[in-house]
């Protein structure tokens, strides 16, 4: 109940805010093209204004006659999920975007790998988890440079935990509804709900609530994981003001059993409640609130209005003077003996038309402004402070807390000459200038009765962007700099050159090590005062090769991605063994290439994504030499077309590692010399079945795993440290899709 009375309560704060911030739709507004190939106007009279086009302008030009705006239009694609494709279109909110981009459309047709355990998807990325759903991750290839903002800590969560700028926004034609159930034979639930609807032709709200709970096979290895987002997104009907918002709130909750105790006889247990771990009463309980608001306005009209317009048309008639009897008809003319008769004549043309402007590079622009305010607090205990942990001699006491507690404010006010609708028009030369002011509170407590203490921080960075558009080739440079508090000169540079379907891009960073590393947590005690550490620095260059075939497309080859990037990482900062931040001086040498591919021969499909990297010091970084994942499967229709199936196998696989280990206390992780992990096949069969816009598969997970157990054998199929990986096990659900 809780968790609707949260919602009541948020949906309720969103349409206030909307209601303040944005234009309500009237009358009066009209119409405008939205995207190329399609008019907003749905009248089928012609329109006689197109004798009026000029050369370069649109010779249909959209009508503005309509008393009702009629919102985004959407293709009309001829596929299997043309449905989906032409009711429902999701929107990825681009960073310091004044243009809704990269409009998507939900795919109503998922492949196994997707299913269940989202951490398994082949999406570029490749965590390794606590050894079951819903736990903390780490990045096997990290590939991706932290953003200049401080964190809260490092995302731990990067699979489960939501983030408003990774949301998706919605514009539909009709209400729509996603509900997917799934469960499995471990007491493993997850509930997925989407809802959304325009509430008004350009104004659209949505409604997001995901759960992963677990018991877990080990003892307290049980996970509750719960969010809701609610998100809206409006634009004006001349497409000048752009709306975007949404509220996050994460409530994820984790059991924390410190491992097993021993690595080598816990495969000895007839079951895994019974194996003895080193935490029995430990948790870790994350909590995020996230409000998020964007509005931007376009100081360029788009188009021109052209009102109706009244002329005069006069017609002359000669007449013999005998025929005009009446003398008031017309004026005579006594010289020739003829009477002339004038006939007025007028002509309106009864529609309001507009056309676009010619675009120009050098123009008023766009000012936008981003609005993000965000609380995040975790919080640790322990009822018995007696494990490995910890050092005993150190309390005295057997309950353990710890808390830790980080608001922060932050806007973006930018300007961007980038401000015609990129159907119409690509501006050769976009610039973007901006700034940040950002401000950040940490609070610690280390008991539930000490008051909390921590510091505050004030910063400013101002931030560039230069793009050059050049036919196929496209150049982008970027900019920033943070001033204020220990951060000071934290910069990055970066740059970008796309010519066809190749990108080089090349990075300069240097940041100061997270927020985590202000922290004194318990007995792990430290100071970080700003000098105490030198900067973080990255330098990098990588190239990349993209070929994405179209569905509408005939291939054997639908996708090819493949990259390869070379990093120097100086002054790294990591936790040792001892718990404690330790800072090298040693320069190391990342080299990284990656490879995705996704290949159809006929019904037969292959998708690929093999890693391939090498630290030239594992002092510095630790990574695999080679990691892979994998699905083959079938896809064919039976029954007519009346059902689609899937069937196929998902296989991951990386090499030995020392990676590193989990502290729950911290909760971070840490670097460990003492065990290796990988080497290690671990195998999924799948069925996915489609009837409509239902799916329903079935999926044997780690169905490799009894093998290990046949005599000559020992099992060894460690996730990370101290903690295996979950046995076989059987997983089903349903995701069902609503179109009303």
């Amino acid at each position: 109940m809780n968790i609707f009375k949260n919602l009541r309560k948020f949906s309720f704060l969103l349409i206030l805010a909307v209601g303040i911030v944005a234009p309500v739709s009237s009358s009066a507004q009209k119409p405008t093209r939205t995207r190329g190939g399609g008019n907003s106007s749905s009248s089928s009279t012609a329109n006689p204004a197109a004798q009026f086009a000029q050369p370069g302008f649109d010779q249909e030009p959209d009508t503005t006659r309509n008393d009702q705006p009629q919102g985004i239009i959407f293709d009309n694609d001829e596929e299997t999920d043309s449905i989906l494709r032409m009711k429902v279109m999701a929107i990825e909110p681009a960073r310091r975007s004044v243009k809704m981009t990269r409009l998507e459309n939900p795919s109503l047709n998922p492949t196994g790998a997707q299913f269940f355990n989202a951490a398994h998807q082949l999406d570029g990325n490749y965590y390794l988890d606590l050894g079951a759903l819903g736990q903390c991750q780490t990045a096997l290839f990290p590939n991706t440079p932290r953003p200049l903002s401080p964190l809260f800590e490092p995302d731990i969560h990067p699979v489960y935990r939501h983030n408003l700028h990774r949301m998706k926004l919605f514009q539909t034609l009709t209400p729509y509804t996603l509900l997917s159930y799934n469960s499995s034979l471990n007491k493993d639930y997850q509930i997925h709900i989407i809802h959304t609807q325009n509430i008004q032709p350009r104004w659209n709200i949505a409604f997001l609530y995901d759960l992963v709970s677990r018991d877990g096979l080990y003892t307290n290895s049980g996970v509750t994981n719960n969010v809701i987002d609610v998100t809206t997104n409006y634009y004006s009907a001349d497409s000048r003001y752009q709306l975007q918002a949404g509220i996050s709130n994460n409530r994820l909750r984790q059991q924390e059993n410190g491992g097993v105790q021993n690595d080598a006889s816990c495969w000895s247990y007839p079951r895994e409640s019974g194996v003895p771990v080193n935490m029995y009463s430990a948790q870790n309980q994350w909590r995020d609130l996230e409000v998020w608001v964007h509005q931007s306005f376009n100081t360029v009209r788009q188009f021109e209005h052209l009102r109706p317009i009244k002329t005069t048309k006069i017609d002359t008639v000669s007449i013999d003077t005998v025929a005009a009897n009446n003398e008031n008809d017309g004026v005579s003319n006594t010289a020739t003996g003829f009477h002339f008769k004038t006939i007025a004549k007028d002509t309106v043309i009864g529609y309001d038309t507009i056309r676009p402007h010619n675009p120009h590079s050098y123009n008023t622009g766009v000012f936008a402004i981003d609005i993000n305010y965000s609380r995040h607090r975790r919080t640790f205990y322990d009822n018995q402070a007696n494990s490995w942990f910890y050092n005993p001699t150190l309390l005295d006491t057997t309950f353990y807390y710890d808390s830790t507690r980080h608001h922060k404010l932050y806007g973006e006010l930018y300007w961007t000459n980038d401000a015609y609708m990129s159907h119409r028009w690509k501006n050769p030369f976009v610039l973007l200038f901006g700034i940040r002011p950002e401000y950040n509170q940490v609070q610690f407590a280390t008991d539930t009765t000490i008051s909390s203490y921590g510091f505050n921080e004030f910063t400013v960075s101002p931030f560039a962007q230069a793009v050059f558009n050049l036919g196929k080739f496209r150049l982008k440079a970027m900019a920033e700099e943070v001033n204020g508090g220990n951060r000071t000169g934290d910069y990055r540079l970066s740059a970008q050159l796309d010519i066809y379907n190749f990108s080089l891009s090349a990075l300069s960073e240097a940041t100061s090590p997270d927020y985590i590393f202000y922290h004194n947590e318990g007995n792990y005690a430290w100071n970080y005062t700003g000098s105490n550490y030198n900067k973080i620095k990255q330098q990098q260059l990588k190239v990349r090769y993209l070929f994405a075939r179209p569905d509408t497309v005939a291939g054997h080859i639908r996708l090819f991605d493949i990259s390869a990037a070379a990093t120097l990482l100086s002054d790294n900062v990591w936790f040792d063994a001892s718990m404690l931040p330790t800072q090298g001086s040693e320069t190391a040498l990342l080299t990284q290439a990656s490879a995705m591919a996704h290949l159809q021969f006929g019904w037969f499909n292959i998708r690929l994504q093999q890693m391939l990297q090498n630290s030239s010091d594992d002092a510095v970084i630790r990574v695999p030499l080679f990691a892979s994942k994998n699905s083959l499967f079938a896809d064919f229709s039976l029954f007519r077309g009346a059902l689609q199936m899937q069937t196929g196998f998902d296989l991951r696989y990386h090499t030995k590692y020392r990676a590193d280990g989990w502290n729950p206390l911290l909760g971070a992780f840490y670097r460990q010399d003492d065990v290796e992990v990988g080497n290690y096949l671990v195998a999924d069969f799948w069925i996915n079945l489609q009837v409509k816009r239902a799916s329903i598969y079935l999926k044997a997970s780690h169905f490799n795993a009894p093998l290990e157990e046949l005599p000559g054998f020992t099992p060894n199929y460690f996730s990370l440290p101290h903690y295996p990986l979950e046995n076989f096990g059987l997983y089903w659900g349903i995701t069902w899709k609503f179109f009303n």
